[in-house]
């Protein structure tokens, strides 16, 4: 049993983590976009629950680290002991409606773009049994969007007692997501100023979703004694989301051609739970399935009451520990 007091390591290392994730994501002054500057472009606050920022917090769900693989044994947890893990997310579809988010929830935007998320993570081993982490999806485009996320943490378990463990983690996400949100190719297809293109799109957008965040996590586990090799899970975790949107849209309007450019950003306080299954191929193999909810809450219009439209959604991660299991 491994217990924790007011000098325990966890309590410092989690609150460099913190410090570190809140000192990252704390907004600036807008970034200049080409066509524009700092001082030019529009650097607007909206609230929480308006529609814009339920779009971005979508974003922030479907990025969350929510899947933790079960505790190594002993002697896979030496100093330096490496592990790589495959993660892949699906990311579900939103109806025309849910896509209506801009302008307060009066213009059309594009929301579905990749259908999953699949990124790498890579764990190190250090002392009194922390592990960092690092997870990234490939900087490259697909489904017209192109990520540049970098999510970071470390865990640790609090607490192994016979078959149960309680783990803790604590995490954070630095990074943008470039693509065509509000001129996709099915508006600026259409003639500029038509019913299916009311924005004057002349080709597609090149927008900016800045999706910061910085959060805890804690998982109990419970190694079933007739199945030794299969480990239920659930957890619940807090995350301090800090986002931001950025227009870049190439429009011919009545005064000419011009890009549309305005940055809005705001930040807030999510919740998030998991519940899943882990399979112990072998020691230093192991296959983790997730159902994934995190609720969402939206204000869909000016004035209209706040409802939750939540991300339900299933993850899966492989991993594989690098050392010698142990033979008893």
């Amino acid at each position: 049993m491994i217990s924790l007091t007011s000098r325990s390591p966890i309590g410092r290392v989690g609150g460099l983590i913190v410090l570190i994730g809140i000192t990252t994501i704390m907004p600036g002054s807008a970034v200049a976009q080409a066509g524009g500057s700092a001082d030019t472009i529009p650097n607007l606050h909206i609230g929480f629950d308006r529609p814009e920022a339920w779009a971005l917090k979508r974003f922030v769900a479907a990025t969350l680290p929510s899947t933790m693989p079960p505790v190594a044994p002993g002697d896979l947890r030496n100093v330096g002991t490496i592990s790589v893990g495959l993660e892949a997310d699906w990311i579900p579809t939103v109806d025309v409606g849910q896509e209506t988010v801009g302008f307060n929830g009066t213009k059309f935007e594009d929301l579905n773009k990749a259908p999953a998320l699949v990124r790498p993570v890579i764990g190190v081993q250090l002392p009194w049994n922390f592990k960092v982490f690092a997870t990234a999806p490939p900087p490259i485009s697909t489904f017209g969007i192109k990520p540049r996320l970098f999510a970071f943490g470390v865990e640790r378990p609090l607490l192994e007692r016979g078959s149960w463990m309680l783990d803790w983690q604590g995490y954070g996400q630095v990074g943008s997501v470039k693509g065509a949100f509000t001129c996709p190719d099915r508006v600026w297809a259409y003639p500029p100023g038509s019913p299916n293109n009311p924005d004057y799109c002349v080709g597609l957008s090149a927008d900016i979703a800045t999706l910061h965040f910085a959060g805890m996590q804690f998982q109990v586990a419970h190694r079933l004694p007739q199945m030794p090799k299969l480990i239920p899970h659930a957890s619940v975790a807090g995350t301090f989301v800090d986002v931001a949107f950025q227009s870049h849209s190439p429009t011919m309007g009545p005064a000419g051609f011009g890009l549309a450019q305005v940055r809005q950003w705001t930040r807030g306080g999510m919740f998030s739970t998991t519940g899943g299954v882990s399979y112990l191929f072998t020691p230093q193999l192991s296959f983790t399935v997730d159902v994934f909810y995190a609720p969402l809450g939206v204000s869909r219009t000016a004035g209209a009451p706040v409802t939750n439209d939540g991300l339900f959604n299933v993850r899966a991660l492989l991993s594989y520990h690098f050392g010698n299991a142990s033979k008893h």
